[in-house]
Order: structure tokens, then C-alpha cells, then sequence
């Protein structure tokens, strides 16, 4: 169990304009001490937390940090749910999950891309459905607003642009995927200047995957109209990528090559 003392004792001492030397001095330890326990390097003696609780005026169970502890057990139970939930298709269950977990961790930025994706695949008459997405955009426009985290900041201004195109508002979908960032600068291409060795070699693989998918997705789409000579290029492309590899790294895009993504583009 990841106790949170330390961070607990640095908050309420400064909550109360309070200097490691007072603290200290009422405990009759060193601020060397109270640093340490600040930083998360040791942990006070038990027999001194109801002196620290009652000194800033908490419970023991407020000092330890029992509180977010169980917050942080309820959020990861929240998550597994969810992730099961999804792979079964259980949407509508995971859209309760979410409502409910939201009143807990609101504006939680993971629970809202969770509760965005949801919604997205509910079933219901067509009324119902644009009711979702519309739903679904408001979510994913609250993240962009007031999230903080870059990956999901990331995610979701890819995602929203399908959410508006869906919902027929499409130059506001044009216009989101112009703000996106374009091929070259993206990380997978960053990695690979400052990994090494076997590092390297795995996120270039994995970076190829991802290139190809794309080149085979343009490809795809100007060999729509009998321009067949496109899908003989994207196949050479993965063709090349497996030439001096044991491992088939280009497996999951061969469904973009089968005869139904072909039939219907992308």
C-alpha cells in the first residue's frame, strides 16, 4: 500500500504557513526529519501520528492519506470494469459506470474519454444515437477545455473530428484535423533520435506499423475508382517492410488489402 503521508504533511504544513523548523521543533525531531518525510524517503514513527494528526488538527486516518487511498483502489476498480465491460460490448453498462464514477472524479480527463467512447457505441433508434454523439462531442469538447494530460489532450482532438463529421457539422471537423500535427513531427519519429540499441530497433518497428498504415490508407483511397495500381503499390510497401524480418510486423493491416476493404475504401 503506497502511503501518503509525507505528501499529506507537506499540504496541511503549508495550508497553515507553517516552516519545516516549527514542525520540527514541536515534534522534537530534526528538519532534516520532516524533509525527509516530505519527499517521501521515510515515514515518521508510528507512535508520533496522533501528535502530528492532532497538531494540524486531522484524523489519523486524514494524515495517512487512508482517504485517497481507497479514491485511488475505487478508481483502478472503476477502469478494470470498464475494460471489461467494453470487450464484451456492455456500452450501456459502462455508460452507467461512467456516470456514476464522474460524480466521484469529475472532469476526470481518462473517465471522460471512457464515457465519450460509450456513448459513441450505444445502440438505439436514430434520434437516440445523435442524442449520444451529441453527448459524446460536449465530453470530448469539455477535455479540450479543461484537461491537462498531453496524451489524452492528443487522442481526443483526433477523435473529435470523426464525432463532427458524424454528426454532420463538417467543417468544424475540417477544421479540428487542420489543427492536428502532421506526419513528420509526431513521437514515434522523436523516439528514435534518442533511444538506443534494442530500444531503437523496437520503436522503429513499431513506428513502421504505423507509417504503413497510413501510406496503405492514402494509397487505398486514390486507388478507389478501378485505380488498381495503387493497392499493387501499398502491397509492395508491406511487402518491403517484411523482406529482412523474421516477424511479420505488418499483420494487422492486411484487412486493409482483403477484397472488402478494397470494396467498400476507407
Amino acid at each position: 500500500m503506497n502511503l501518503l503521508i509525507g505528501e499529506k504533511i507537506r499540504r496541511l504544513r503549508r495550508q497553515r504557513d507553517l516552516t519545516q523548523e516549527e514542525v520540527a521543533a514541536h515534534l522534537g525531531v530534526s528538519p532534516q526529519s520532516i524533509s525527509k518525510w516530505e519527499r517521501a524517503e521515510g515515514y515518521p514513527d508510528i507512535t508520533m501520528l496522533p501528535s502530528l494528526a492532532n497538531y494540524f488538527g486531522v484524523s489519523t486516518d486524514e494524515l495517512i492519506g487512508m482517504d485517497e487511498i481507497a479514491k485511488e483502489r475505487r478508481y483502478d476498480e472503476i477502469n478494470q470494469l470498464w475494460k471489461e465491460n467494453n470487450k464484451k460490448g456492455r456500452n450501456r453498462d459502462n455508460v452507467a459506470l461512467m456516470r456514476e464514477a464522474l460524480k466521484v472524479f469529475p472532469n476526470n480527463a481518462l473517465l471522460l474519454v471512457q464515457m465519450s467512447t460509450s456513448l459513441e457505441k450505444m445502440d438505439g433508434t436514430k434520434e437516440e444515437k445523435s442524442a449520444y454523439l451529441r453527448e459524446s462531442i460536449a465530453l470530448q469538447e469539455q477535455i479540450l477545455r479543461y484537461g491537462e494530460d498531453s496524451e489524452i489532450r492528443g487522442a481526443t482532438l483526433y477523435n473529435i473530428c470523426f464525432s463532427y463529421w458524424k454528426n454532420g457539422e463538417r467543417e468544424k471537423a475540417l477544421e479540428q484535423a487542420k489543427k492536428l500535427p502532421n506526419l513528420y513531427k509526431n513521437r514515434e519519429n522523436a523516439l528514435i533520435y534518442f533511444l538506443e540499441g534494442e530500444e531503437k530497433r523496437t520503436a522503429a518497428k513499431e513506428a513502421l506499423v504505423i507509417l504503413a498504415q497510413s501510406m496503405v490508407m492514402h494509397l487505398s483511397v486514390l486507388a478507389q475508382g478501378g485505380k488498381t495500381a495503387y493497392y499493387e503499390k501499398a502491397e509492395r510497401i508491406l511487402e518491403i517492410l517484411c523482406e529482412d524480418d523474421e516477424e511479420d510486423i505488418t499483420a494487422p493491416l492486411r484487412h486493409l488489402m482483403s477484397g472488402r476493404g478494397r470494396g467498400k475504401g476507407l
